[in-house]
Parts: C-alpha cells; structure tokens; sequence
C-alpha cells in the first residue's frame, strides 16, 4: 500500500499565495506552488511593492516535509516570495522549487553561504507530485529510488467514459464539481463505507434514499474476484410494489484508493460516483469526490440526476456535501475507535510482523456486506492488514465535536470557501447595519409597516448568511431528528 500516487486535494481549491498543510502517512507535509509574481521591478520584497495588477504565474505545485532544515520549524507556516522561493518565516532561509536553499540572510560571507548550501542537510526533503485531471497526486516517499518508483508507476485515477469508449462523445460528459474534506475516520473505513450500498437509504436518510421507502432486499454478485489491484461487485434490488425493475449497478474498488460506482440512470445515461481516499493519519482521511454524469443518447441529463447537478457556487456545493458526509461519520469515527480501543479490529498495527486482524470474526456480516468483505479480505491478504503510517502512530478517542469541525477539516483548505467566508462576513455586516439603520430612521417613504418589514427583511437575511458562515465552521448532526 505505500508505493503508491495518492490524491491530497483538488488544486483549484489551493491557495497559490499560501504554503498549505497536510498530512499523508501520519507525515507533516507542505503544499505550495513555485509560480513567480510577474512584473516585479525587484525579485524578492514585501508584496505591499507589487504593480498594481500584478499576478503570479501558474508554476508548480511542490511537496516537502513540513519541517524546515534549520530548526525544524513548520514551513507552513512560512511564505511563497513574489521569486517563486518558499520562505521559513522563523529566520527568513528561502528555498527554491527544487528543494535547494538558495538564501540566508544571517550567512556572514559568501563563502559561509556556499558552505551551508554544500551540507545536503540544507535540502528540504521534497515528495515526487503531479496534477493529472485537477487532482494532486503525491508520492509518500522521497529521495532518488522514490522518484524512479513513483516515474514508472501509474497514478490510479479513474478515465473518463470517453477515455474509455471512443464511441462516447465527449459533449455527453459531464463532470461535477470536485468536493475535498479530511474525514474524522480512516481510510480503510472510508473504503469499506462506500463499497458498502446497503447503508445508502437509511444513513443518508432524505438526502439519498428514504429508510422507510428505500430498504429493501440487495442481491450482490462478484464480477471482478479480488486481487491486488482490487475488486468489483454487482449491486440488484428487488422492485418495489408495482414498480419497475431497478437497474443493477456496479461498486468497482481500485486499490489503493478509488472506488468508482456507475448506474444506468434510464434514457441512456449513466451517473458515475467518483471517490477516492488517502491515509492523513490514524482516525483520519482526505477525500476526494466528484460526480460523473454520461448523458443520454439525446444529449439530455434524465429528470433523476438533474437535482444533484443543479447549477450553484462551489462554496455552497461544498456546505451541502458537509450534511451528506457528517450522515455516517458519526457511525464510522466511533465504530473504528471504539474497535481499536476494545482490540476487536483494527488497521493500526505496530509492524509489517504483526498478525493482521480477521474483520469477520469481530461482526455479523450478511450476504448484502459482500463488499465489505471483499475490501477487508483485500487490506488482510494483499497489503498485510495495516496502514504503514509513519512515526509511531496512536488511534485517538471518540470527540463527535472532530465530526462536526468543517473549518479545520474542509474550509481553511478550500480558496473558494476561504474568499465566500470574506463576502459572507461582509454581507451580514451589511444585512445587520442596513437593518439598523432603517429600524432608527424610519424613513417616512416606506411608511410604517414597510419600515417594519424591511427592517425584518434585512434582519433575517442576515440571520441566513450567520446560518451559512456557521455551516462552514460547525454543521451538527443527528439521526434522531432527521425524520
């Protein structure tokens, strides 16, 4: 499982002006892009001494350790220079795009500079990446065999329809917008999850599915048997009274980290889930997912797909997944937890010797949970039952409130969400103060009941953007309200 590309986030969502945090393995990691800040007169200075409308170039993205070479200090929490370097903000060493120390402002001499440059404790240590399709694929390995290994191995990401069948037109995909969260639980429970379809109507209850109307009898089959590359199944149900046959759809898992489920959606048209996971650190994830969408022989996206692929700001696409994802994180964080805790199952395993855990001896699979089986007989018997997380990992304990915390998991990371946040803010700002100021002065052109609902107008759309900036902070869950 460690020799492998594993997908971190969707480069649109990243900030080119920021170093960014991450975690991959349990590994401390900076993402940042080299690009340089075009037209400026100098090639390092404050960014108060750019042009006006000056803008940085598209260079490329770059992953080092999280730890700068002199003192170990984060450089995520450092700086991108208009030169394209990466900055430590502890002491102000700078490194370029290839990990090479090119400044230190404290260096007595050229010949001391020369002289710490020379020391390959100097280099940061610095990740094979690339972007294929908009995703940044990072390789958890550094040095000179992880760049041969990570140059000849192929990053698993799903192909297009039209990449796979040149009969498809490529006007009749339709791709949706990337979603990205580092989920509360890990990513063999990520996995198991989604090539699980018998939890769909009841956990996602009046989002996917109703738990009264939607839960009926599942009819599995295996038509990829499992091997190291993966598995696929077939996924039947029965009808329900009197209506048509559901068509069969099917849960494909390519490992280490993909799972693609595809279902005819009538007309000719096909929706394609597209998810993929990676290992952050013990009790976590980073996800990644989008919708795929072939539309039918007539162009058209059939009735049933169109209200998941209504047209809206990725920022609010973004808010709604956070409802759908907190729907089985609370039984996800605390089934693995509180598993490992009791040592009834677990991934987490101190070494490559230690004997793997059997997942069927610690529940009460059925015939529906074939996937799930087939995924854990998968982690057992093909990457040795663990997760090779680095520096002495530890599960921590059940906190629903890690559940809950979008910022920390999803907005921070997010440009998109990080620039909407700003308007929201300024919005309700607004919203309140326009509400203030009517409420006082009463202007006599709306009279005395327009004053009144204007003033109640402006109050409650402020009251729905506080609603919108807590989603992107805090979104609570809970089943039991959820009728």
């Amino acid at each position: 499982m460690y020799k492998a590309w594993y997908p971190i986030i969707p480069v649109e969502f990243l900030d080119r002006e920021k170093p960014q945090h991450f975690k991959l393995m349990n590994m401390d990691l900076v993402v940042w892009n080299d690009g340089k800040v075009e037209g400026r007169s100098e090639a390092f200075g404050s960014k108060k001494d750019r042009q006006r409308g000056a803008k940085r170039s598209y260079g490329t993205w770059r992953v080092f350790a999280d730890s700068c070479p002199h003192r170990k200090v984060p450089l995520s929490e450092g700086r991108i220079e208009d030169d394209g370097t990466l900055m430590c903000s502890y002491h102000a060493w700078r490194w370029t795009g290839d990990a090479d120390l090119c400044a230190v402002p404290q260096a007595q001499s050229e010949n001391e500079l020369l002289k710490i440059q020379a020391n390959p404790k100097s280099k940061c240590n610095s990740f094979p990446a690339k972007v294929v399709h908009g995703l940044l694929w990072v390789w958890p390995e550094s040095g000179d065999d992880a760049r041969l290994e990570s140059a000849l191995t192929e990053v698993p990401m799903m192909k297009l329809p039209n990449e796979v069948d040149a009969s498809i037109d490529e006007d009749r995909i339709f791709t949706g917008t990337w979603n990205f969260r580092e989920l509360p639980y890990s990513h063999d429970s990520f996995l198991e999850n989604v090539v699980d379809p018998a939890h769909v109507p009841s956990s996602h209850h009046n989002v996917v599915g109703n738990r009264y109307a939607d839960t009926n009898p599942l009819f599995v089959d295996t038509t990829k048997p499992v091997t190291k590359d993966g598995f696929e199944i077939s996924v039947k149900q029965n009808p329900k009274e009197g209506g048509a046959v559901p068509p069969t759809s099917t849960t494909e898992f390519v490992a280490p980290g993909l799972v693609k489920i595809e279902a005819p959606a009538g007309e000719g048209a096909v929706s394609i889930l597209e998810l993929y996971s990676s290992p952050s650190r013990p009790g976590f994830c980073n996800h990644v997912g989008r919708q795929v969408v072939i539309k039918g022989a007539n162009g058209e996206i059939p009735a049933l797909l169109k209200v998941f692929l209504l047209p809206m700001p990725k920022w609010l696409n973004h808010v709604l997944a956070g409802l759908f994802l907190n729907q089985d994180a609370l039984f996800l964080h605390a089934q693995e937890r509180k598993m490992h805790e009791t040592k009834q199952y677990t991934t987490l395993l101190s070494s490559a010797d230690e004997e793997p855990y059997h997942y069927t001896k610690a529940v009460l699979p059925m015939t529906a949970d074939k996937g799930v089986v087939h995924f854990r007989n998968w982690i057992k018997n093909k990457a040795g039952g663990r997760i090779p997380y680095q520096y002495n990992p530890s599960m921590p304990s059940v906190d629903n409130e890690v559940v809950f915390d979008i910022y920390n998991s999803h907005t921070k990371h997010c440009k998109n969400c990080m620039d909407a946040l700003q308007n929201l803010r300024k919005a309700r700002l607004f919203s309140y103060l326009a509400a203030a100021i009517v409420g006082v002065l009463r202007p006599a052109r709306l009279g005395a009941v327009g004053n009144v609902l204007i003033t109640a107008l402006l109050g409650s759309i402020g009251i729905g953007i506080n609603k919108l900036i807590g989603a992107m902070h805090r979104l609570e869950y809970s089943h039991a309200e959820n009728d």
